[in-house]
C-alpha cells in the first residue's frame, strides 16, 4: 500500500482529535451535558500539552487548553482528570486511533523486498499503584496485590504500521502474541515468545519467522534428545553451524544457525546469567547454560537460499528496534511517570500519553521513516517544539496541511551518525540487504 500523504494525515488527525473525540466523549459518559470543556478540547489539551512538556503541571495543561480555545482552572481540570469516565474515554480514544491506517515510506533495501512486511513484536511493562490491582493485575504476593499494565506492541518495520494491545502485567507474553500476519511476511520476536504451536500456525499461514532458541530447548538425535550445549559441543568443531534439526518433544523441523561469539561478549553474557540467578542455589545454574553464552543460536523457517547466516544475524539485531521504540516513548513522553497520586488520574494520563505515542508515531512515519539513518529520538524532540503550533491550526484544513509540511520537512535532518568501530543497525542493514 502507498505511503500516507500529508493531506491524508491531516484528515486523520482532525477526524480523531475532533470528530471521534466529540463522539466518544459523549458515549463514554465523560461529557454528560454541554460544557465549555468538550470531548475534543479535553483530548487536544492533554495530547498537545504533554507533547510540549511530558512532565507538564496542571497549570501548563491549562495553558494548552487555552491554545485549544478553552479557559479552565487547574482545580477544574484536575476534577475532570480524576474521574473514572476520563480514563475510560481516553482508553477508547487510544483504541480508536489504532483503527486508522497510517503508513510511512519503506526504506530502500532490495533484499528485504522479498518479505511482505517485517513485523516486530514485544511488550513493555508499566507499574501502577497497588490500588489498581483489581483492574490491572501484576504478579504479587499473598500479602500484597500489585498492579501493572502491559503494552503489547507489534509494528511493521518496513512501513511503520503500528498496533497495540493492553493487558494485565500478570499475563505472559507468549499468550498475547499474534499469528494474524500477511502471507510472505517475516515475524521477529524475542525468545520469550518461543512456542512451537505458534511457529506451526505461522507456517500454515505462509509467514516466515526467525528467533533465538531458548537454552532449555532440546535437539533430537536419533531417538533421544540432547541439550543444545551438548549437541553443539558434539556437532560443531568450528565457529559456525547451519543445519536442519528437530526441536522439543514435538520434533518440530526447522533450520538452526549457531555462531560462536567473541570471548569478551561471552564473558558479559555469563556475568548477566550469574546476576540473574541471584541468590538461588548454585546447582540451579547449569553448566550447559553457561556454555551456551559462547554462542548465538537462531532458528528459522527460511532456507539458506533465502537468507544467509550473516543476513540472519542482522535481522536478529533488527528486533531491537521495538525496544528502542519503547525507550523513545518512556523517555520523550514520560510514559511511565506522572505528577499525581490519584489512581484514576494516573490512568487518564497514561492512556492520553499512549494516544500521544500513536500520534507522534504517525508524524515520524511521514517525516523521516523512509530514511534508514533516521533518529526518532531527535525527531521527537523537534516535534515537541511544535506541539502548540499544531494545536492552534488543527481545526483549519489548509493551515493544518501547511503546518504539517513545514514541520515534517525539518525531521529529514534528524539522523544518526555513522560509526566505524561499532556500526549502527542502519549501516549493517545497508551492507547486508541493499
Amino acid at each position: 500500500m502507498c505511503c500516507t500523504t500529508i493531506t491524508e494525515l491531516g484528515s486523520v488527525l482532525q477526524q480523531l482529535l475532533i470528530g471521534d473525540a466529540e463522539r466518544l466523549g459523549r458515549a463514554s459518559g465523560f461529557i454528560q451535558r454541554q460544557r465549555k470543556l468538550s470531548g475534543a478540547s479535553f483530548v487536544q489539551s492533554l495530547v498537545f500539552g504533554w507533547q510540549a512538556n511530558p512532565h507538564a503541571s496542571l497549570e501548563e495543561l491549562c495553558q494548552s487548553a487555552a491554545v485549544c480555545g478553552v479557559q479552565i482552572s487547574a482545580q477544574g481540570l484536575q476534577e475532570r482528570l480524576n474521574s473514572p469516565q476520563a480514563a475510560s474515554f481516553l482508553r477508547q480514544m487510544l483504541e480508536q486511533s489504532l483503527t486508522y491506517l497510517v503508513e510511512g515510506t519503506n526504506p530502500t533495501l532490495i533484499r528485504l523486498e522479498q518479505f511482505a512486511g517485517i513485523y516486530l513484536q514485544d511488550s513493555t511493562l508499566i507499574n501502577l499503584p497497588d490500588s489498581l490491582a483489581s483492574h490491572w493485575r501484576a504478579n504479587g504476593t499473598q500479602l500484597r496485590a500489585r498492579a501493572g499494565l502491559k503494552v503489547q506492541t507489534i509494528f511493521n518495520y518496513q512501513n511503520g504500521r503500528l498496533h497495540m494491545h493492553l493487558a494485565e502485567a500478570a499475563r505472559h507474553d507468549c499468550s498475547l502474541q499474534t499469528v494474524d500476519l500477511p502471507a510472505g511476511s517475516l515475524r521477529l520476536a524475542d525468545v520469550g515468545y518461543f512456542k512451537v504451536k505458534v511457529f506451526e500456525a505461522l507456517n500454515q499461514r505462509s509467514v516466515w519467522w526467525l528467533t533465538r532458541l531458548p537454552a532449555h530447548a532440546g535437539i533430537w538425535v536419533g531417538n533421544h534428545v540432547l541439550h543444545m550445549a551438548t549437541w553443539l559441543a558434539e556437532r560443531c568443531s568450528g565457529n559456525q553451524i547451519d543445519v536442519d534439526v528437530e526441536l522439543t518433544a514435538q520434533r518440530f523441523p526447522c533450520r538452526l544457525i549457531a555462531v560462536r561469539v567473541p570471548e569478551a561478549i561471552a564473558a558479559q553474557r555469563r556475568k548477566k546469567v550469574r546476576e540473574a540467578a541471584g541468590d538461588r542455589p548454585q546447582h540451579q545454574l547449569r553448566p550447559e547454560t553457561l556454555a551456551l553464552c559462547d554462542w548465538t543460536v537462531i532458528v528459522t523457517n527460511l532456507a539458506p537460499a533465502q537468507l544467509s547466516v550473516e543476513e540472519a544475524l542482522v535481522l536478529l539485531r533488527l528486533r531491537w528496534q521495538i525496544e528502542l521504540l519503547f525507550k523513545l516513548w518512556k523517555h520523550t513522553l514520560a510514559l511511565a511517570s506522572w505528577n499525581t497520586a490519584h489512581p484514576q488520574q494516573i490512568l487518564t494520563e497514561l492512556f492520553a500519553k499512549l494516544l500521544l505515542a500513536v500520534v507522534q508515531h504517525w508524524l515520524l512515519l511521514l517525516g523521516c521513516w523512509g530514511d534508514l539513518d533516521r533518529s526518532l529520538f531527535k525527531a521527537a524532540l523537534v516535534l515537541r517544539k511544535h506541539a502548540f503550533q499544531l494545536a492552534a491550526v488543527l481545526s483549519r484544513v489548509s493551515a493544518l496541511v501547511f503546518t504539517l509540511k513545514a514541520i515534517l520537512r525539518s525531521l529529514a535532518r534528524c539522523s544518526i551518525q555513522k560509526r566505524k568501530a561499532h556500526p549502527a543497525s542502519f549501516q549493517l542493514l545497508r551492507c547486508a540487504f541493499a
